[in-house]
């Protein structure tokens, strides 16, 4: 599902968190305009022909809800149809879907982002439902009516670094005040369905002459607490390129040798698989 074939470094490298760690998580959000909520490229129809394609097919591996979500997904598919209507600079035909589907399954037909509905339990924001076709190593199956702390467990330091400070972000977000952030992986393939278990050494290319098949692959999230349900409404807009590109963005590439090069030993020193090839923080150092 080769959908990145440009060689030209995108914008959003500069968005990366490229710190090295420790500490090695950080929640790095930022305010966020809503006029630039969602992202319409030129991967639009593509990414919503292969949505359209995954529904299809196998619609309960990428679409799932619990009974009593869908207040909350009518509030986010009339979020989303205003913002297109307004923002989008576009037309936007209405979707044809069946309009016995639940309102999230509707929404998610309509944009190039991943959404995931998160609702308050007693304290704690559990998964309720969630339209992800474009999945990075997990299934929304094994995540579905769990805590945001328990769908993060396998993360590197999660329940150390962020936990507590997340559960308290949660509870202090406001409608007026959405937030964005990024994330960064590196992948041996560009699917963007993928749920598949994460890349190993072994994944990828014995040497650096298998470079044109690594890719860096970065999520825009955000964070947006809906008025009138209470809930919280998680989009990731999935951003693809070819690690090649950092040849021309020597600073990035030297940014991310760093990270990698201390985040390595970290990760073997706590058993965890290293997910990039051993050639390529050389490779980085010398851009």
């Amino acid at each position: 599902m080769d959908l990145v074939d440009d060689l030209a470094p995108p914008d959003w490298l500069d968005e990366l968190p490229l710190r090295p760690g420790p500490p090695w998580l950080s929640m790095g959000v930022h305010p966020l305009d809503l006029a630039t909520w969602l992202i319409l490229d030129d991967r639009f129809d593509a990414e919503l022909a292969l949505k359209a394609q995954l529904l299809a097919e196998r619609h309960d591996d990428v679409f799932l809800a619990r009974p009593g979500s869908e207040a909350a997904g009518r509030e986010v598919l009339d979020l989303v149809t205003a913002w297109l209507t307004t923002h989008s600079g576009r037309a936007h035909a209405p979707s044809s879907a069946p309009l016995d589907l639940h309102p999230l399954d509707r929404a998610g037909r309509l944009v190039q982002e991943d959404l995931c509905v998160l609702v308050e339990h007693d304290g704690r924001y559990l998964l309720e439902a969630g339209s992800v076709c474009f999945p990075s190593h997990w299934r929304l199956s094994e995540k579905l009516g769990r805590s945001v702390a328990a769908i993060h467990g396998p993360v590197h330091h999660y329940d150390v670094e962020l936990e507590a400070r997340v559960d308290r972000f949660f509870d202090r977000l406001r409608p007026e005040h959405p937030v964005v952030r990024r994330n960064l992986s590196i992948h041996s393939h560009d699917e963007l369905f993928r749920p598949e278990p994460h890349e190993s050494p072994a994944s990828f290319a014995r040497d650096v002459s298998g470079l044109g098949q690594v890719w860096l692959r970065s999520e825009r999230q955000t964070l947006v607490r809906l008025p009138a349900t209470g809930a919280v409404l998680f989009t990731i807009k999935t951003q693809q390129c070819r690690a090649e590109v950092l040849s021309a963005r020597p600073e990035v590439a030297h940014r991310l040798a760093e990270k990698l090069r201390v985040l390595q030993p970290e990760l073997e020193r706590t058993g965890e698989t290293v997910p990039f090839p051993p050639w390529l923080v050389p490779w980085l150092e010398a851009r």
